[in-house]
């Protein structure tokens, strides 16, 4: 059962880092981009994979997409 719970806190964690890389990610852009949306949110997209991979993850595109929008959000 506690292995259960140790899973359950990593995921929670590498969520966290994943959700603070975008927020970095989405405020450099908006700092440094002089693009379109579609072309930031590729950009986003393309910076977050390769951050994400720095710490090990591998999250799905769905997370990666969820991640970013809500980074934008928060930005506004």
């Amino acid at each position: 059962m506690f292995s259960f719970f140790q899973n359950a806190q990593k995921k929670l964690a590498q969520l966290q880092i994943l959700i603070q890389l975008a927020e970095q990610v989405v405020l450099a852009l908006e700092q440094t981009a002089h693009t379109a949306g579609p072309e930031k949110k590729r950009l986003a997209l393309q910076m977050l994979v390769e951050l994400a991979r720095v710490y090990g993850l591998d999250p799905p595109q769905l997370l990666l997409d969820t991640v970013i929008e809500s980074a934008v959000r928060l930005t506004k």
